[in-house]
């Protein structure tokens, strides 16, 4: 092989190389962009199911409750910071929020508002938001009028018809990721016993796109959710 073919192969590799290190380069300052890239997420649970009871055959029996790593959120539209606390968000006052679709479906008389949070974020972070609300059977619970045939449908705290988790990630596509337990009671057989309470889990994962409404159905509940990118540092 002559030395003019030894340099032109050589240019070639040293090309191919600066290629190589130009692409990556790029790519990561493109997820880096994406990583710092902020997030308002913004979603209201609604039950449209007003009774707390149900069928016993409806629900599955061995569902237990298992509590995750989470965002307890202290204020709507608070910053979810690298430790998972919740903390000001100085571009609070520039967001707009679902205040007004909740005045709306506060005068449903078919539709109770279960919950509703709004919150900051980077998309990379994979915060768990928790979710609690709905009829509480603390006291139920507590005075013992309520069979409990399994300890570990119950979390700490109150006792809430509903309770989860939500995140929001993007790999190839943004993707809303649902943990939600519903509790609802079983009318006892016999005439003198207690009714019982049972847990049921639900375990959604479905695509979002941004700046889009998403409305995901269940039997008894309803999830609203919008994801809007809203600043880069």
């Amino acid at each position: 092989m002559t030395p003019k073919i030894n340099k032109i192969k050589l240019l070639i590799n040293k090309i191919f190389i600066i290629y190589v290190i130009f692409m990556a380069y790029s790519h990561a300052e493109q997820n880096n962009k994406e990583n710092e890239t902020l997030y308002q997420i913004k979603m209201i649970l609604v039950s449209h199911n007003a009774s707390n009871y149900t069928e016993k055959n409806d629900m599955q029996m061995k569902s237990k409750y298992l509590e995750k790593k989470h965002v307890n959120l202290s204020n709507n539209n608070c910053l979810v910071d690298n430790d998972n606390t919740c903390i000001k968000y100085d571009n609070e006052y520039k967001l707009e929020t679902f205040n007004s679709y909740i005045e709306i479906l506060s005068k449903e008389k078919d539709i109770s508002i279960i919950s509703h949070l709004e919150w900051v974020q980077k998309i990379t972070g994979g915060n768990n938001i928790k979710i609690k609300g709905g009829y509480d059977y603390s006291n139920e619970v507590f005075e013992n009028n309520l069979q409990i045939n399994d300890i570990d449908i119950l979390s700490s705290g109150k006792i809430t018809k509903y309770e989860g988790f939500i995140n929001i990630t993007k790999n190839k596509f943004y993707t809303l990721n649902l943990k939600l337990f519903e509790r609802v009671k079983v009318k006892s057989e016999r005439l003198f016993s207690d009714d019982q309470l049972i847990l049921k889990e639900y375990n959604i994962s479905q695509k979002i796109k941004i700046n889009k409404m998403t409305y995901i159905d269940r039997d008894n509940f309803g999830l609203i959710v919008k994801a809007i990118k809203i600043s880069s540092n």
